[in-house]
C-alpha cells in the first residue's frame, strides 16, 4: 500500500493535481472502522459532493493504488 507521499505523487503525475485532504480522509481510521472500510464507492461519491469531481477522481485513484490496480 502506498504511503501518503506516494499517493500525492501518483495523483500529480496521473491527474495533474493533488489534494492532500482527499488522502487524509481516506487514510484516517475511524474508531469503529478499519482503514479499508473508508475505501468504498459511497465514500468516493461523498468526496465528490464535498470537494468536487476532481476530488472524486483522486479518491478513486487512491483506492486503486491501495489495491494494487494502479502503480
Amino acid at each position: 500500500m502506498p504511503n501518503r507521499r506516494q499517493h500525492l505523487k501518483l495523483s500529480r503525475e496521473l491527474l495533474g493535481y493533488c489534494n492532500p485532504l482527499v488522502h487524509d480522509i481516506l487514510d484516517t481510521s475511524l474508531p469503529i472502522q478499519e482503514h479499508r472500510r473508508t475505501h468504498t464507492p459511497e465514500t468516493c461519491r461523498l468526496m465528490g459532493q464535498l470537494l468536487g469531481n476532481d476530488a472524486k477522481r483522486e479518491a478513486w485513484l487512491h483506492i486503486f493504488a491501495d489495491y494494487g490496480i494502479v502503480k
